[in-house]
């Protein structure tokens, strides 16, 4: 029942979705580990029998009882078997204790707490930013996703919540809203890198742990004769030195006890025998390298993902990775700006975390067909961006001029703008042509593209472009017409109409 009840708690101890290989190494890995080493020697100490005591002859079986669990309750020392015992004064024994032996089942089950308790600051502090990482991962890996209706639905999902929590903070941002006017510190879980910035700091947390554990085993060891326990019992070890001459987890100690008889106290030194300490020396042996792995890999980790936060490029490499992966054509030079401003003015942080998380977890397909999802949802697919709640009730979009309009468009009005080069390039001077100006006028329909006015067209008239400057103007007129002189055949998800929607977000 015992057993049943620890083997539980172990797999809620193991109950992690969103993290990458490293951490689970310390969180999931190593927690188990000790747990488990603590549990081999519980099973040891308590239902067999750690030591065991050469006694006098005079004693009886209650007697040798008596000394094996005084011994054991008490701390006994090592002295070489060829030293002489006799005149050894008790502040060197004292110096020689071998005390950690009782303790070894509790402290490896401190240290799995410690690997654990970063994770807890992580569930913690995340669930606090509005992105429910856990879950997110969790939908993601969902094995019905290999039906494709509950795949598309959870995608679906997924869009829908990151879209709304970064909607959230960006708008939190355009309004230069702080739900913390005094202690502005409290506004961090608001921002938009919150969790990124949180993980990070998670990583920081378990590569100090570990170290901190390397330099507390040697503390609790009391290995005197190395700096590190380790790497010098793996010296040992290579240069044939035993235990004897180490004194390192040594098979055989010494126990001095009084005994009281007809009153008077008797004095003995008796030899015992540590079996548990086979075990122990293993098991430190063990751990002691795999935390010198730990503090490696993690090491590279975290540098990695201080390189993601802080250098854009591979966070655009990853996005342009996966886009040209995708169903739509995709062209990395041409839409390298599309991509930084997906990145900076959308996703931000905190998506690109969630994003590379999801498809670390779900794989490459999931992750593609997500990341297409949000591609769309930021350049105005999504009927929820098209009505963005930032422009105001009265705002309209221009539409395509009829036929009757087209007939007696004067190019002169748009100036020497993009949309002069655009209707130039596709209408040619043939401006009477009235059949090569339906064909346009049809190409231009099926794509739902707005022909973009000057200054001078759009007074009076308001537009959701109306409250932008100029600038602003400009680059839109240069993103259309770098995107309709494309060589690439129109389609549903490269059109002029959804880049420029961007800029309703």
């Amino acid at each position: 029942m015992v057993l049943t009840a620890v083997l539980s708690m172990v797999r809620y101890i193991g109950d992690i979705d969103d993290w990458d290989f490293v951490d689970r190494m310390h969180s999931y890995f190593t927690t188990n580990i000790l747990i488990a080493f603590s549990i081999l020697v519980s099973f040891k100490q308590f239902s067999g029998k750690p030591i065991e005591c050469l006694v006098p002859d005079i004693f009886s079986g209650s007697w040798e009882q008596y000394a094996e669990n005084y011994c054991w309750a008490q701390d006994t020392y090592y002295i070489p078997i060829r030293e002489v015992l006799a005149g050894i004064p008790i502040t060197e024994k004292k110096q020689r204790r071998i005390s950690y032996y009782q303790w070894v089942p509790f402290f490896l089950l401190v240290e799995a707490t410690c690997f654990r308790l970063p994770s807890l600051v992580w569930k913690y502090m995340a669930g606090h930013s509005g992105i429910k990482l856990h879950e997110i991962v969790k939908l993601s890996s969902d094995p019905n996703n290999i039906k494709p209706e509950i795949k598309k639905a959870n995608i679906k999902s997924l869009t829908q919540h990151l879209h709304g929590a970064l909607r959230f903070h960006r708008r939190l941002r355009k309004k230069q809203i702080h739900p913390h006017r005094y202690l502005r510190i409290f506004n961090i879980p608001y921002t938009a890198s919150f969790v990124t910035y949180t993980y990070v700091f998670t990583k920081f947390l378990y590569l100090v742990n570990a170290c901190i554990q390397l330099l507390i085993m040697n503390r609790f060891l009391e290995t005197d004769r190395y700096n590190w326990y380790g790497l010098g019992a793996a010296i040992d070890l290579l240069n044939g030195t035993t235990w004897e001459q180490s004194g390192m987890f040594p098979r055989v100690s010494l126990c001095d006890f009084d005994v009281r008889v007809m009153g008077n106290i008797q004095e003995h030194t008796i030899q015992c025998v540590l079996v548990i300490n086979i075990f122990n020396e293993k098991i430190f042996i063990f751990l002691w390298f795999w935390y010198l792995a730990l503090i490696i890999f993690t090491t590279g980790s975290l540098m990695f993902w201080i390189a993601v936060c802080l250098v854009p490029y591979p966070n655009r490499n990853f996005l342009i990775h996966h886009l040209e992966m995708s169903e739509m054509p995709f062209d990395a030079q041409e839409s390298d700006e599309d991509v930084k401003r997906f990145i900076n003015m959308y996703l931000k942080s905190d998506g690109m975390f969630v994003v590379r998380m999801i498809t670390l977890h779900s794989g490459v397909i999931f992750g593609n067909e997500l990341i297409f999802s949000l591609w769309k949802s930021y350049f105005g697919i999504e009927p929820q961006l098209r009505r963005c709640s930032s422009f105001p009730a009265s705002a309209t979009i221009w539409s395509p001029p009829s036929d009757k309009q087209l007939g007696s468009f004067d190019l002169n009005e748009f100036d020497n703008d993009a949309n002069f080069k655009l209707l130039q390039k596709k209408i040619g001077e043939k401006k009477n042509n009235r059949d090569a100006m339906e064909t346009v006028l049809d190409a231009k329909k099926s794509e739902g593209f707005p022909l973009l006015p000057t200054e001078k067209s759009i007074t009076p008239t308001q537009t959701f472009r109306g409250n932008f400057s100029r600038r602003l103007v400009n680059d839109e007129n240069r993103l259309i017409q770098r995107t309709a002189v494309s060589s690439h055949p129109p389609s549903a998800l490269s059109s002029p109409t959804e880049k420029a929607a961007k800029f309703m977000i």
